[in-house]
């Protein structure tokens, strides 16, 4: 096996299904909406869900398909539902999963991290097999760098501050002001320094 195909790889992945109950409820409702998934498992996933009106009515109708639901702040909702087949497959899999986005014509995005470029192959073939017509967008081999003295210090100061935390006790806009860095920039270092952390945890622990 050559140096390349040992690294792992970050892969953007456009599948599409019919069967998630949030993202079919907000194509009904016509309302522009945002929909996103915080934690994906084989059985729930818990979406975070943003509208720009209707807030109230659209939180009663998600009351009725949801297992669970939060309101957060004016306009959004963490409401967990019944796992679609993408999430379950996602969530069985062997690989991490980055970030998922819903799209139009029930298509989602899912940003993963995987050990190899073969892996990559494998996952594609059994997601055509499971029907979900899979599209791989982007990949990109990750580098094998240490963490940098930067990014050590804002992975630490997020850690501390509650900021993985299930119900998240510190906004990254809250640490950003008291690191007195812009959310952006320090959404950017905390992300890199998660993936070389994911990374080593692929390549030595799985």
């Amino acid at each position: 096996m050559s140096q390349k195909d040992k690294g792992a790889v970050e892969a953007l992945i456009e599948v599409t299904r019919s069967d998630c109950l949030i993202t079919n409820y907000v194509n009904t409702i016509g309302a522009k909406a945002n929909v996103e998934r915080l934690r994906i498992g084989e059985s729930l996933t818990l979406h975070h869900v943003t509208v720009e009106s209707d807030p109230e009515m659209i939180g009663s109708d998600l009351r009725k398909i949801s297992t669970n639901i939060i309101r957060v702040g004016k306009n959004g909702f963490w409401a967990e539902t019944r796992s679609c087949s993408a999430c379950r497959f996602f969530a069985s899999s062997q690989l991490v999963i980055i970030s998922s986005k819903a799209l139009k014509n029930n298509k989602i995005l899912y940003r993963v991290l995987i050990q190899n470029p073969a892996k990559l192959k494998i996952l594609e073939k059994d997601l055509q097999e499971a029907g979900l017509n899979p599209v791989i967008l982007q990949t990109q081999l990750e580098s094998s760098e240490i963490l940098t003295d930067r990014e050590k210090e804002i992975i630490r100061e997020a850690y501390e501050k509650g900021y993985f935390d299930p119900d998240r006790k510190m906004s990254l806009t809250e640490i950003a002001k008291l690191m007195k860095v812009s959310p952006a920039s320090l959404s950017d270092v905390l992300r890199r320094g998660v993936k070389k952390i994911i990374k080593y945890y692929l390549e030595n622990k799985i």
